[in-house]
């Protein structure tokens, strides 16, 4: 997601806070902010690529004030993106007598005009732009784009080097310089520029333009209106008051030698519960919570919560994912782990998980790390003297055990560390840590992905000394994670604005008379849509609350006293917490105060507000959705969270999400980006009752796929060249060696001649991006009763498989028995291809792996003078690079299928090391026993821990009889690449059974770009005939129509059938975590690489052919951050073969 293009209602309030102000507004007023309401609106709905929605706005917004430029402007843009180009063109004429100076309204009709093919006008209408604006780098990238499209290559060389000169990032024009020069006979210039656009694009810090919106220039973006000033309006009626139970609101904590009084809010199956931390014989306290906010103890012996110590920290996770919310206690000397049972019930499993005291904790935090979908556990305190550092990293080997991972992730930390939270500071879709402690400033640790984190700190302010608690929150709505601190000194409370990732400012809080703080929460008090703060402070009043209620961009102010806070006396208190303890759709306070019962303050008055409440369940990802980003639309105004571990000072607050609404009683999308990157949109969500809302339950990689003409549709044939994948974490010194080219059977009766065409079409269905070099077709005719398959399979090194063809002949049969795993008789389930499949064995928790499995064939009689082969028929769920390293972190790794034959003495002999498998969906692999088996052997065993699911085995001990195979090549007669869509996805009983349904197809899907330069839409058959690393690339729901010409095809003998073998070349790159540069298309392969990333000393071939290739071919841009709506909307579809 890209924070600058949506929205963040800084300027565009929603309706229900602009409607009491057009009370007492007079009548040009109240046209304004109507004008101002429906123009803004608009813009939001922009963001969220609800074209035609927005226009509608823009156009109310116009009526509403029809002097103002802004709507008119706005209604031009969306009429392009819309591409009703002459439309727009006359709308943005009009706007050009009303406005003839400004340079937006001749960006935007250069734009319409560009786009509608009448270059002239545009040129003309970019230069004015450029006149008026002489300083905007885009106006001139786009004179030079134009001029270039005109042939004009000197004059688009300078203007490409002004919008260089003025924006040194901008990528797309460092991309048309390199074209400009190339084209201008400059080679070598241009192969300097080509390459510093690489590099700009791969470190995403550059500008790069596409054709969506959002990513044409800031000319080309809507625009917010200005209302008459409106200030926030004033807080509705809104008083804390202490919940019910005597025993709280009759004792106060001790002020003395507090140290610890941590708490957390415990969500499990008997509703929710505080768990707070105390000290002695009993430290761990846990206090049924009632909707009247009175607290009631359960016994330690009821829970299993015994411990004996000081209680410091708290944190609730599921370390195992098994739907139950586990419970990790600090102690000042060490950490316990309490793993639920279920029913209220736990049991201590820290000896068991192999944690260990390595430091003197002050706090922890669960917080998956390395986005494996497991939580690991980081322990903030001081050096013990055997510890790496003052913190603690606990690696979860997703098995039950941690591993302490301290100094390969670098996060140890120097000075004496004391809270920790997760976030994802910089948006790169990697979760970092921000902690607090001694040092002169917080440190941000920043994800790298793989190995150490990078460390910077949150300012360079020395004077404000020690900090104790940290929170991540979006207080200005601007899409990036702010963070507030809490002090040992004065200031006390301090909140730091994010710029876009790059640095922080502080931000304004009325902090007067403060001199220390410590726990703090972000909690939005009305629920009117503004996240406010709450903190535990030391003033001259002694130690109590404050609360700052957020006015939007006029700051903060001060609300304790009128909210009946001022006078609470909260000696000894440390965490504060917020949570909507009784249900009312408003967060209340929690506040521990050590050994005696947490104080309840209910909040009386904010639910007159509507909220959302929401709580995530993951699939892919942990349990809790730790670390999940989530964005609430509603109306034109936008809010962002993260679901956070600990977060504040010594403890953890709700899971549960409250997005407050003001008078709102729905939110028109819910945007999740969970962990492991699944993007999810919920769409037109009621806040009448809390919502759970469960992953999506999404593959985002696979392979691409192919489909054939077969005289009335396109059918699914198989996805291909998976083994083709790049980058692929193999371990932490290795990457993965990749098998570029594949053939694939065709069935003839699946693909059909249509006016001397046979029609095929090579798609992405999820998220890869794919580097097609080559696409063959081959005629295989052979006799009835015999097949025909090509010799391919999933190979784990080199010599790959050869490709061949090999004929099962007409005595193929069955084995003569065939027992699986635990020795049951699967031979039903292997005598026909009808998708059942021999499952007999437990799958783990790490995508593609599972528990040692053996599949036991015996061969039946066989000669030994003829050939022997088996022809296996099934499929592989694939592993991913995530749940490649999840499994070595359990000490795993994939064990090809071996293959041993049993010896006269019954004892096994390992007969092949590598048996290779299905690269894939269901196909059938050749596997050639010849020469291997002892005589007499009849019994063989295929062993592996990878999830391959047989189908069909058969034995053919034939002669060779490769005159019974007549090949005949095809040529390829067009090839065409455009955006199709996601044929919808049909699972089948056994899961990653796939097939798809090319007569439903979905235009949007929860998938991502990566960014780069992608091959132009259009025909490309030039490059897809030989295999010469001049790819045609392309992305999620974009496919090639291939068409090859059946005139070559002889005349079918009688009684013989007729089959095909398509053959692509080329690579694949996912958006897993653990790829390679998952990101960006570049750095391109080319199939003379060693690995991947390469080295240094290697490099894409650089020739005159391939420069060409570059600059001709790949001018369509992605920025990696286009937005849409994350879900399949399916509808009928029809297609047919291009050729007429």
């Amino acid at each position: 997601m890209k924070p600058s293009v949506f929205l963040r209602a800084g300027l565009c309030l929603s309706a229900s806070l602009l409607l009491p102000v057009l009370g007492w507004a007079s009548g040009s007023e109240k046209a304004s902010i109507e004008a101002a309401r429906a123009n803004n609106i608009g813009v939001a709905l922009m963001n969220q690529q609800l074209l035609a929605k927005a226009l509608a706005h823009f156009e109310q917004a116009h009526k509403a004030d029809p002097n103002s430029i802004i709507p008119v402007i706005n209604k031009g843009l969306a009429l392009i993106y819309l591409r009703r180009l002459p439309e727009a063109d006359a709308t943005l004429v009009a706007a050009s007598t009303m406005a003839p100076s400004n340079a937006r309204v001749w960006y935007s009709l250069g734009l319409a005009r560009f786009e509608a093919g009448n270059q002239e006008q545009a040129l003309a209408d970019f230069q004015h732009a450029a006149q008026i604006d002489p300083a905007d780098a885009d106006s001139h990238y786009y004179v030079a784009a134009v001029e270039l499209a005109l042939k004009d290559y000197a004059h688009a060389s300078e203007e490409f080097q002004k919008a260089i000169d003025l924006t040194p990032l901008h990528a797309s024009a460092q991309y048309g310089l390199a074209r400009a020069l190339q084209r201008s006979g400059k080679t070598d210039e241009s192969r300097a520029h080509l390459q510093r656009f690489q590099e700009i694009t791969q470190s995403k810090v550059g500008i790069l333009f596409s054709t969506n919106y959002g990513e044409q220039g800031r000319y080309a973006m809507v625009q917010d209106m200005l209302a008459p000033p409106i200030a926030i309006g004033p807080m509705i009626p809104v008083k804390f008051v202490v919940g019910t139970s005597s025993e709280a609101a009759s004792k106060s904590a001790p002020s003395a030698g507090v140290t610890g009084a941590g708490a957390c809010i415990f969500e499990g199956d008997g509703g929710k519960a505080i768990v707070s931390l105390g000290s002695g014989g009993n430290a761990i306290h846990v206090h049924r919570v009632t909707t009247t906010g009175s607290t009631e103890e359960i016994s330690a012996k009821e829970t299993g919560l015994v411990l004996t110590g000081e209680g410091v920290s708290c944190a609730v996770g599921d370390y195992d994912n098994d739907g139950l919310p586990d419970l990790a206690v600090a102690l000042s000397d060490h950490v316990e782990m309490f793993h639920n049972l279920g029913h209220g019930k736990f049991a201590n499993t820290t000896a068991a998980l192999g944690i260990h005291p390595l430091n003197r904790p002050t706090g922890l935090t669960f917080v998956d790390f390395d986005h494996d979908g497991d939580l690991d556990l980081y322990i903030t305190g001081a050096s013990s003297g055997v510890g790496a550092g003052p913190s603690v990293l606990w690696r979860n080997n997703g098995n039950s055990t941690f591993t302490e991972w301290t100094a390969p992730t670098a996060v140890g930390g120097t000075a004496e560390t004391a809270s920790a939270t997760l976030s994802d500071i910089n948006n790169d879709r990697a979760v970092d840590l921000v902690v607090t402690g001694k040092d002169s400033s917080p440190s941000i640790f920043e994800n790298q992905r793989e190995g150490a984190f990078k460390r910077v700190a949150l300012y360079d302010d020395a004077t404000l000394g020690a900090t104790r608690g940290v929170l991540a929150l979006d207080f200005n709505k601007d899409g990036w994670m702010d963070v507030a601190v809490t002090h040992v000194g004065a200031p006390g409370v301090s909140l730091w604005r994010n710029v876009e990732g790059k640095h922080f400012e502080r931000a304004s809080l009325p902090t007067d008379g403060i001199v220390e703080a410590w726990g703090l929460t972000a909690i939005d008090i009305d629920n009117d849509g503004w996240i406010d703060l709450a903190a535990i402070v030391k003033d001259s009043h002694g130690t109590r609350l404050r609360v700052f209620r957020s006015l939007g961009a006029r700051g903060f102010e001060d609300v304790t006293e009128s909210l009946g806070l001022s006078k609470l006396d909260l000696t000894g208190a440390r965490s504060l917490l917020a949570a909507d303890v009784n249900g009312d759709g408003a967060a209340d306070l929690v506040i521990a105060r050590g050994n005696v019962a947490p104080l309840v303050l209910l909040n009386v008055g904010g639910s007159k507000n509507h909220s959302l409440r929401i709580t995530l369940t993951g699939l892919a990802d942990n349990k809790l959705g730790l670390g999940t980003k989530v964005e609430v639309f509603v109306n034109g105004s936008s809010q962002k969270f993260e679901v956070a571990g600990a977060s504040g000072y010594l403890g953890q607050g709700s899971a549960e999400i409250i997005a407050g609404l003001g008078q709102e009683d729905h939110v028109d999308v819910v945007r999740m980006l969970w962990p492991t990157g699944v993007p999810q949109d919920e769409l037109d969500v009621s806040a009448v009752k809390p919502v759970a809302m469960t992953e999506l339950d999404r593959r985002g990689s696979s392979c691409p796929v192919l489909f054939s003409w077969d005289g009335e549709k396109y059918q699914f044939v198989t996805d291909v060249i998976g083994a083709a994948v790049v980058g692929h974490w193999i371990s932490p010194t290795a990457r993965n060696e990749s098998d570029s080219d594949e053939w694939i059977k065709v069935d003839g009766s699946m693909l059909r001649s249509r006016h001397g065409r046979l029609s095929l079409r090579f798609g992405e269905p999820m998220e890869e991006i794919n580097y097609v070099d080559q696409l063959r077709l081959v005629a295989v005719d052979h006799p009835e009763g015999t097949e025909v398959y090509p010799d391919e399979r999933f190979l784990s090194e080199r010599p790959f498989a050869s490709g061949i063809a090999v004929l099962a002949s007409s005595q193929r049969r069955l084995p003569a028995g065939a027992w699986g795993d635990r020795g049951e008789d699967v031979l039903p389930l292997l005598t026909h291809r009808d998708h059942e499949y021999v499952r007999d064995f437990e799958n783990l928790n790490y995508v593609g792996f599972a528990k040692e499995h053996s599949l036991t064939l015996d061969l039946g009689e066989w000669s030994p003078e003829r050939p022997l082969r088996l022809f296996l028929s099934g499929f592989i769920e694939y592993f991913s690079a995530s749940s490649m390293y999840a499994a070595w972190q359990a000490g795993l790794t994939p064990r090809a299928p071996t293959v041993e034959a049993q010896m006269p003495d019954g004892s096994w002999k390992k007969i092949i090391d590598d048996m290779g498998f299905p690269a894939g969906l269901p196909r059938t692999i050749v596997v050639d026993l010849t020469g291997k088996l002892p005589p007499q052997t009849t019994r063989i065993r295929i062993s592996t821990n990878l999830q391959i699911y047989w189908d069909q085995v058969l034995v053919d001990n034939a002669a060779n009889a490769t005159e019974g195979i007549r090949q005949t090549e095809l040529s390829l007669a067009s090839a065409s690449l455009a955006f199709r869509g996601y044929p919808k996805q049909i699972d089948g009983r056994t899961p990653g059974d796939l097939t798809y349904d090319y007569q439903t197809i979905s235009a949007t899907g929860p998938f991502q770009w990566q960014r780069g330069n992608y091959t132009r839409y259009g025909t490309v058959t030039q490059l897809l005939k030989a295999k010469d690393d001049q790819f045609v690339i392309f992305g999620s729901g974009e496919e090639i129509d291939a068409e090859f010409s059946d005139a070559a095809l002889p005349t079918l003998p009688p009684h013989w059938k007729r089959d095909y073998f398509f053959y692509a070349d080329g690579f694949v790159k996912d958006m897993d975590f653990y790829e390679a540069l998952p990101f960006t298309v570049s750095q391109m392969p080319f199939h003379g690489m060693s690995t991947y990333p390469y080295p240094k000393n290697e490099h894409y071939p650089e020739t005159g052919n391939t420069l060409d290739y570059r600059l001709d071919w790949n001018d369509r841009f992605e920025t990696g951050d286009r937005t849409q709506l994350f879900q399949f909307h399916y509808v009928p579809t029809v297609s047919e073969p291009v050729t007429r």
